[in-house]
């Protein structure tokens, strides 16, 4: 279970690290991905609402409670990184390598979480057995 914990963390630390990383970038540089946005065919607003949301999707992970929230959260990283990839993918502006990497690192935290959590109901029920 340690080393599960630790491999959880170390993932866990590379993802939430990648996020914040992206968030910072789109505030220092707002410019360069403002061009970057418009060569997608995307609308410029959109920079804020993926750094509010992802703001509050890596506190979401971050915390770790389990409800439905933590799972939309997970759905919502997914998607962005995944059509991310396909739109850098159908311009030719790059292959969309980071995103697969941050996709990995969320499957990676995703499985982890969920084996963790199933260890937690494990050893409540051992703590507690109900007797008839």
């Amino acid at each position: 279970m340690n080393s599960q914990k630790t491999s959880y963390y170390i993932v866990l630390g590379l993802f939430s690290a990648a996020v914040i990383g992206s968030i910072i970038n789109s505030i220092i540089n707002y410019d360069e991905i403002a061009l970057v946005f418009v060569k997608l065919g995307y609308p410029t607003y959109l920079i804020y609402i993926l750094g509010l949301f992802q703001s509050i999707g890596i506190l979401l992970i971050l915390l770790n409670r389990p409800h439905w929230s933590l799972e939309w959260t997970y759905a919502g990283f997914f998607m962005n990184y995944f059509l991310g990839a396909i739109a850098h993918l159908a311009i030719k502006d790059g292959n969309g390598a980071s995103a697969v990497v941050c996709i990995i690192l969320l499957f990676v935290t995703y499985v982890q979480s969920k084996k963790m959590s199933d260890m937690k109901t494990e050893v409540r029920f051992l703590e507690r057995p109900e007797y008839s």
